[in-house]
């Protein structure tokens, strides 16, 4: 039997945090889509070990992964029964890169397209773990078992069955990686035409079918309902260009791995453009802006 004791008046939880709380954060951050959310479920995780004697342990990490888990799904199930009550689109909370940071510089920079986040709203908290645990992370499907108490063909059947309903397979992600430079000259033109007003620059950008999400969460004027078609989508993008410009400024950052945009004000976030594109002929099919202040706080200077 080997036993891992943490005593309160030693180092061990401090040595434990700096440790583990990237790789923890990331996961909580991919399965709540909210950072603040998960930088609370990772805190509140070390301080319950305080004082506690954990026994059987082989593996730390593993017994951590499993406690951040089942925390992350309480708290999907509780905040799925919250959100009915939410005003207009719900729209995850984006992961936002700086440009000047690679990619590389993060010790641990797990995250998934937008695109797919937004598709992962479908499914059940078991499901989302299982996937992201899988797709993000690249545990085997017996690991994951023990993280969510699932036997290995169990979760083999949940991680397939989630594939179909996602239709997001690897390949697609590996095209999209493939254009990433095309999309960054095209966000960089739907950058100046925000910024000028031109928004007519945008339509041959545009599918015919496009989509425009906004998520004001009641707290900022936003569209209420998703917006239909080319004609209304300019004409929304357009009404946003004047709203916002030249008062506001855009620029280019990561969205989720993607190229996106950042509006600031006087230093200050206020909204965040998210593209997904139709592959084949590089077009743009759903614009989804973010600006619900309390999903946009974590890009802000925090006020002591």
């Amino acid at each position: 039997m080997q036993s891992y004791t943490i005593d309160p008046s030693s180092d061990n939880i401090e040595d434990l945090y700096k440790t583990y709380k990237p790789h923890l954060f990331s996961i909580a951050h991919n399965m709540l889509g909210s950072s603040s959310d998960a930088e609370d479920m990772v805190q509140d995780l070390f301080i319950s070990m305080y004082g506690y004697q954990i026994d059987n342990i082989n593996n730390i990490k593993s017994y951590l992964n499993k406690m951040i888990i089942n925390r992350c799904l309480n708290e999907l199930k509780s905040a799925r029964k919250k959100r009915i009550s939410y005003v207009g689109n719900w729209l995850p909370e984006p992961t936002v890169q700086f440009e000047e940071h690679s990619p590389l510089d993060s010790v641990e920079r797990h995250t998934i397209s937008y695109a797919v986040l937004i598709l992962m709203d479908k499914l059940t908290p078991l499901e989302r773990a299982v996937f992201i645990l899988k797709e993000v992370f690249a545990y085997e499907h017996r690991e994951i078992g023990e993280m969510v108490n699932k036997t290995e063909v169990n979760c083999r059947k949940i991680y397939s069955r989630v594939k179909k309903k996602l239709d997001a397979s690897n390949n697609k992600d590996e095209t999209l990686s493939s254009h990433l430079h095309v999309e960054k000259e095209m966000v960089i033109r739907f950058v100046t035409a925000l910024s000028n007003g031109n928004i007519q620059s945008l339509v041959n950008m545009l599918t015919e079918d496009v989509i425009f999400i906004a998520d004001g969460g009641g707290k900022v004027s936003a569209a209420i309902n998703a917006v239909y078609n080319k004609e209304r989508v300019l004409t929304i993008l357009n009404a946003f260009s004047s709203s916002q410009f030249p008062a506001s400024k855009a620029q280019i950052v990561e969205v989720n791995c993607q190229p996106g945009i950042l509006i600031t004000k006087d230093g200050i976030s206020t909204g965040i453009i998210s593209f997904d594109w139709e592959i084949q002929t590089m077009t743009i099919q759903r614009v989804y802006l973010i600006v619900n202040p309390d999903k946009l706080q974590h890009l802000n200077p925090k006020v002591e």
